[in-house]
């Protein structure tokens, strides 16, 4: 008999109200499931892996590539918004819901900073780098040098020896698979009957660019 007491009185001592936390002795606080999305500020796009933790306890979770986000909070808790690039919000959990869960869309402004214009010199100051150029004591073959590398066809004919970057690299590839899916199944057409085609190259021999 007085072990069954004794579980009673233990089984008592435990609160039996659904949905409820207890914070301290004698002191029962409600648990609120916290669903929204997190958007941005401007275009109302879902913001994708952006961070909403509690301010009591500094745990949260992260919204996923739609922008959706879940996570349990008691009744009075701060719930803190945040993601790289964009102002950080916040907002409270009400103490007066009927219902044990909240729904909220937050938008998150952007976070914009104009730098101020910088130059880069060579050079620490003007002073140094008039000094040093004036030691330079150019000659005027030195200045006919320079002068022919600065030559718009010799410019013209060192820019056709460089090779392809990693854009027209690609592009070209692109264009090459999108012809070959065009003229799939058929014969592509053959440019030596290409009236046009023979306009450029009798146009390439004129001016000189075929043998460039």
């Amino acid at each position: 008999m007085r072990r069954f007491l004794l579980i009673g009185l233990l089984l008592s001592s435990i609160p039996s109200a659904y949905g409820q936390d207890t914070l301290a002795v004698g002191q029962a606080v409600e648990v609120v499931q916290i669903s929204g999305m997190v958007v941005t500020g401007d275009s109302l796009a879902p913001l994708a892996f952006a961070t909403v933790f509690r301010a009591r306890d500094l745990r949260g979770t992260m919204t996923d590539v739609n922008g959706f986000f879940s996570i349990p909070a008691l009744a009075g808790d701060t719930l803190t918004v945040s993601s790289i690039g964009y102002l950080t919000q916040a907002f409270s959990v009400p103490t007066d819901l009927e219902l044990p869960r909240m729904n909220v869309v937050q938008p998150l402004g952007r976070d914009t900073v104009a730098l101020e214009q910088a130059f880069i010199y060579p050079w620490p100051t003007k002073e140094r780098f008039k000094e040093e150029f004036l030691q330079l004591q150019l000659s005027p073959d030195a200045y006919a040098i320079g002068q022919e590398r600065l030559d718009a066809a010799a410019l013209y004919d060192r820019l056709m020896e460089v090779g392809r970057d990693g854009t027209e690299v690609y592009n070209y590839t692109m264009q090459q698979q999108a012809q070959q899916n065009y003229y799939q199944g058929q014969l592509p057409p053959m440019n030596v009957f290409s009236p046009v085609a023979w306009a450029k190259f009798i146009d390439a021999i004129r001016n000189g660019s075929l043998k460039r």
